[in-house]
């Protein structure tokens, strides 16, 4: 990982002021919009997202043409997405997939929405919308190094894609979307076995002309995005009885898919289906169709699991419009194989105050890390996760002073901007935060006695250097220049550097205070020694 300090304090200025965009995604079965705000340095801040299920595909199960009714929900829902945009005064960008790309009549909605709202609507290709698909996942989840095949089931066609940092190994557009599956075999309610057969046999000989090429290109790891893939993914976690606020990199092993598979395909009426715990009610009539697509392709190329993607088309919009935004201005749009870094940086421009002391805490506790590879066992992952706590654990001071540990443990738990995390990272690295200060880990605490033993015993030793770490710039001056730390005989001596003429006292005091959970943790003793510069 790239030291953060480098990116909080040299930001890319391709903007003297801040850019906002609205990008809209027109599919088959929703319409969504994403508005974000681009600021001078590089980060974004999403504003607000919508989805409403517009069912534009609905009626017409060969996309021929687009019904009266559908294109009217179609345009009042640009309507809507319009005026919120205008509020925002925001850059629009639109994008139409599977149904207008194949509708004959696609030039009559096209020339409504325009007249109507002033939208102009991209009408891309197959291949194009598996592009920008990969483009999004790219912001949502830490792959770019990786090969990964991408499957995204939409309501007109399904995309499958090769990509490996950043470049595009393979990609096709295949007319097996969810709403075109169940115009065309699934209408029938309750669905019959016949009905359910010839949907499947459809499926495979679609597949079979694009699945022995994807083989050549083992080993990969399976992601998946879109509705079919994260209604899955919510009925799966129901099933275990897990609630979570994310979904986005959420691993479902084969097994687990292949129990819900088994549920949907048991309940042959849309009223059973709808009594599936985690299944959304718009989709209990088009969930069978994306669930078949799903099963041939996870069974043909014997995947053991797939990960789970809430970054899709829209995000790619985003990323590829800000992009041709960066290329007019001669400058760099940042590297896709950051995101963690960026989202770092955006959490933490919540308390743009802190950057100082951030940076200061970070180099300290990472000195003392470093030094004491020995006494902690740990390695560089669970050193990503102690610097990401150093430079976020004072963000809850943009809320209030008053138990602002606790507060930054919310904003880092809960951010939409934490992409390239999953959720269990999430967890630690937010309570790092809350136990950087006042009391630390207890097993009454809720968050703390729901993680693993192995989890727990993380966060106590990361948080213990996290607190030294944070007492050592108490006065937030950065007094103390270095320390370097050295186990002998049963106990930590850690010599610190401070600057001369400068008082640390205070510093000393404060490190007095919160050195017992690191004493706890390591079992031993832990002593500082001023030498002054």
């Amino acid at each position: 990982m790239l030291p953060f300090s480098q990116i909080l304090r040299k930001p890319n200025q391709a903007f003297r002021t801040e850019k906002i965009l609205a990008a809209i995604d027109l599919g088959t079965n929703s319409f969504h919009i994403v508005v974000v705000k681009l600021r001078p340095d590089g980060t974004l801040e999403y504003l607000t997202k919508e989805k409403e299920s517009v069912r534009l595909g609905s009626g017409s199960s060969d996309y021929a043409v687009i019904t009266n009714e559908a294109m009217d929900r179609g345009l009042a829902c640009l309507k809507r997405f319009k005026t919120l945009a205008d509020s925002y005064k925001a850059e629009i960008r639109a994008v139409a997939t599977s149904a207008l790309r194949e509708a004959e009549n696609r030039q009559i909605f096209l020339d409504r929405a325009e007249k109507e709202t002033g939208i102009q609507i991209q009408v891309i290709s197959g291949n194009e919308e598996a592009r920008l698909i990969y483009l999004g996942i790219l912001q949502g989840l830490p792959v770019y190094e990786k090969r990964i095949l991408l499957i995204d089931i939409g309501g007109g066609s399904t995309e499958l894609l090769i990509g490996e940092k950043g470049e595009i190994l393979f990609s096709t557009s295949m007319k097996l979307g969810a709403i075109r599956l169940t115009e065309k075999y699934l209408k029938k309610d309750p669905i019959s076995a016949t009905d359910l057969q010839k949907c499947r046999i459809h499926i495979e000989s679609v597949l079979s002309a694009f699945l022995p090429q994807i083989e050549t290109w083992k080993p990969f790891m399976v992601v998946g995005s879109s509705g079919t893939i994260t209604s899955v993914t919510s009925m799966v976690l129901e099933k275990k009885g897990e609630k979570r606020e994310r979904l986005n990199g959420t691993e479902i092993p084969i097994d687990s898919f292949k129990e819900i598979r088994k549920q949907v395909l048991d309940a042959e009426s849309i009223k059973k289906r709808l009594k599936i715990p985690g299944l959304d009610a718009k989709r209990g009539d088009i969930i069978v169709g994306g669930i078949l697509v799903l099963d041939e392709v996870l069974q043909r190329i014997k995947a053991p699991s797939f990960t789970v993607s809430d970054f899709a088309l829209r995000e790619g919009i985003v990323y590829d419009t800000i992009e041709s935004w960066y290329r007019q201005t001669d400058t760099s749009l940042p590297r896709l194989d950051n995101i963690r870094e960026k989202a770092i940086k955006t959490v933490a421009n919540l308390y743009p105050q802190g950057k100082h002391h951030a940076e200061t805490v970070a180099k300290l506790t990472l000195q003392l890390f470093d030094d004491l590879k020995e006494l902690h066992g740990l390695g560089n992952l669970e050193r990503d996760y102690l610097e990401t706590a150093c430079y976020l654990h004072q963000v809850g001071l943009c809320i209030s002073h008053h138990n602002y540990h606790k507060h930054s443990y919310y904003i880092i738990r809960n951010s939409e901007a934490m992409v390239g995390f999953s959720n269990s990272e999430i967890e630690i690295i937010a309570l790092l935060a809350r136990y950087h200060r006042k009391g630390g880990p207890k097993g009454k605490h809720e968050e703390f006695k729901t993680l693993r033993p192995e989890d727990q015993l993380l966060v106590r030793k990361l948080a213990s250097f996290l607190r030294i770490g944070d007492g050592l710039d108490r006065s937030e001056k950065s007094i103390i220049e270095r320390l370097d730390a050295v186990l002998e005989k049963g106990k930590v001596n850690c010599r610190l550097y401070f600057k001369k003429g400068e008082d640390p006292n205070l510093e000393i005091w404060s490190v007095s205070e919160k050195k017992d959970l690191f004493e706890d943790t390591f079992s031993t003793n832990l002593e500082f020694h001023l030498h002054p510069l």
